[in-house]
């Protein structure tokens, strides 16, 4: 018995130690994966103090292969496109992916060592190049784009490869993040699925200049500080760009002929102004990484939709573009233009905000419903018909049949025929439900209820405020800051706080932690215009509303330097990204408000987002 209870201990002891071994290796094993994630990060984080000596000054030039889009070296594939107008043209973007599978299959077998490269064959990003070759073994690619200038980093990622999106012997990449107007190095690295490196191989292209002359690097104010940056692309929204441009044009002149006086057509070569818009995507040292141009007025967003990209490319069109910048559709809203963001309600459906195209309409005072499958597009809901009595209003005061009283410049789904809408001009967030239909109605409105005491009706849809004193109405959620009247504001005593005013850009989200019938509701509040506090702040608000008690509260507020109208906030890997569109500037900062990095822009801006991009073009 004795002999046993030795031998059980021996064993005890055994299986403890092999135990504490194993955890012991999967905690280093774990402790190294996550150093190498985090390495990767800082690679991809666009600063170089991250990244070390440039790849470009350590390629040796003689291994370096040159790529030409033009001469009697030309082995780029380039398309031309005469407008942009062709650019977002279904039919063109087919015929540019037949000529490439064509190409690939007149040619046999690609190689890294020479692959078949295109630039830009889409359109669609003037800083990409299409990549396309087959390997022996599976791998998997990561590149490097590298400039000889010390104040450009490294661009280094991961691209999505378009055929497996994993190991694969076949390759089909787009590689956005090209610098224009200069000579810029790739370097192609294959790694095999343990992640060792199997080869390399080194390009070099000279780019051209941005198509619509914008800023190559953006001025940029590092205040570095603990916190870091975080990773991804600022997706800038800007007014567009003028240049001049060489056009010939027909003109009729008068010449002597004969004795006689004679008219005669003739052509006449002239320099006219054009404006070029773009969605600009710079790195986080201000670089221009992709350059996605647009056939007039540019939008306010960008979503990603099935396996592509949804954003106007046009003043009344909606286009889808997938991962290697294919056009896929094209939708025409007819008799609309889409003038501010649009919503996906996740069934195939858009909402967008428009204003109808027939003269002194009401702008922005419409939401159309685009139907993806079949491009049939239909009103949702007209504002002037849905708030009538308002609507008769401003017609009254303004002495004019379309006055811009409503100015909707913000929609979010958040349910079956059930829409938020954000009025600038009201000062109010509006829910309306079953839209679509014969009888929408007004759900419920968020802002001060003094803004509707003309409307009495109106008036007792709006919402009651809460807060998270004792005596709420409104539990304040986990992690959220106290509602708290905003800094340096003289709020009345029976207000709890504050509501939006003049607001922008709302985001809709309904965590699974959140009680049935509770929501956050996210914007900037520009503090502009109806019910605005005298002060020189714009804020980001956080709302938490409950549409069971009808009640709604405060339960995040971060200051920021003013803007009076356009402009967003967003909160994301514990920093702000806020668009003072006003001052033609955009900012991150720690969750303290203290400033990461400040950029500068020479363009009108209208809001800058920031994606990582992950799973569309990056891993």
């Amino acid at each position: 018995m004795k002999k046993k209870l030795i031998t059980v201990l021996i064993t005890s002891i055994i299986m403890i130690a092999a135990a504490g071994a194993f955890l012991w290796k999967m905690n280093d094993m774990s402790s190294k994966i996550e150093k190498q994630e985090e390495a990767l990060l800082d690679e991809e984080r666009d600063l170089q103090r991250y990244q070390g000596t440039k790849a470009a000054e350590t390629v040796k030039e003689q291994d370096v292969i040159p790529l030409y889009m033009s001469g009697g070296n030309k082995n780029v594939v380039t398309i031309d496109y005469q407008s942009k107008s062709d650019i977002y043209d279904v039919n063109n973007s087919t015929k540019a992916e037949d000529t490439l599978t064509d190409i690939k299959g007149r040619a046999g077998k690609y190689t890294p060592a020479s692959a078949l490269w295109a630039y830009n064959p889409y359109g669609t990003n003037d800083n990409s190049l299409y990549l396309y070759f087959n390997t022996n073994g599976k791998c998997y690619c990561r590149y490097t784009i590298s400039v000889k200038d010390k104040n450009i980093p490294d661009f280094i990622r991961t691209p999505v490869n378009n055929l497996s999106g994993g190991v694969s012997k076949e390759h089909e990449y787009q590689l956005t993040g090209l610098v224009p107007g200069k000579t810029n190095y790739i370097i192609i690295k294959l790694y095999n699925g343990s992640d060792e490196l199997s080869d390399s191989f080194t390009y070099k292209i000279d780019m051209p200049e941005s198509e619509m002359g914008a800023q190559t690097v953006i001025q940029s104010d590092d205040r570095r500080g603990m916190t870091k940056l975080s990773n991804g692309l600022y997706t800038v929204f800007a007014d567009g760009k003028s240049k001049k441009v060489r056009t010939t044009r027909i003109v009729t002149r008068k010449v002597q002929r004969n004795g006689r006086e004679v008219t005669r057509r003739v052509k006449k070569n002239t320099l006219k102004r054009v404006k070029s818009y773009a969605i600009l995507l710079y790195d986080n040292s201000g670089v221009l990484r992709g350059e996605i141009p647009l056939d007039g007025y540019c939008g306010r967003n960008i979503q990603t939709i099935y396996d592509g990209i949804a954003y106007a490319c046009a003043d009344n069109k909606i286009a889808l573009v997938n991962a290697l910048g294919q056009v896929t559709k094209v939708y025409r809203l007819n008799g609309y233009k889409q003038s501010g963001e649009f919503a996906y309600d996740g069934f195939g459906n858009l909402y967008i905000i428009a204003t109808p195209e027939r003269k002194e309409s009401v702008k922005n005072s419409c939401i159309i419903k685009l139907e993806l499958e079949s491009g049939k597009s239909s009103v949702a809901l007209d504002m002037n018909t849905f708030m009538p009595a308002v609507y008769r209003n401003a017609v009254k005061k303004a002495n004019k049949n379309n006055p811009d009283w409503i100015d909707l410049n913000s929609v979010q789904v958040t349910g079956t025929n059930q829409l938020l809408l954000s009025s600038r001009a009201l000062s109010s967030i509006i829910k309306a439900n079953n839209v679509n239909s014969l009888m929408p109605k007004v759900d419920y409105i968020i802002s001060d209820k003094s803004i509707w005491d003309d409307y009495k009706k109106l008036k007792k849809r709006v919402l009651d405020k809460a807060t998270s004193a004792s005596g709420d109405t409104t539990p304040a959620p986990a992690g959220t800051q106290s509602a708290s009247p905003v800094p340096g504001s003289q709020e009345e005593e029976h207000e709890l706080f504050a509501s939006q005013a003049g607001q922008n850009a709302m985001v809709y989200e309904r965590p699974s932690s959140l009680a049935e019938g509770q929501y956050y509701l996210t914007m900037l509040n520009n503090n502009s215009g109806t019910g605005a506090i005298n002060n020189n702040k714009s804020y980001y608000y956080q709302y938490l509303v409950d549409e069971t008690t009808r009640t709604y509260m405060r339960t995040e507020t971060k200051g920021f330097d003013k803007t009076r109208d356009e402009g967003n906030v967003t909160k994301t890997d514990n920093v702000y990204i806020y668009c003072n569109a006003g001052n033609n500037k955009f900012i991150e900062t720690d969750m303290s408000g203290r400033v990461i990095k400040e950029f500068s822009v020479k363009q009108d801006l209208y809001r800058v987002y920031k994606y990582d991009w992950k799973g569309f073009w990056f891993k």
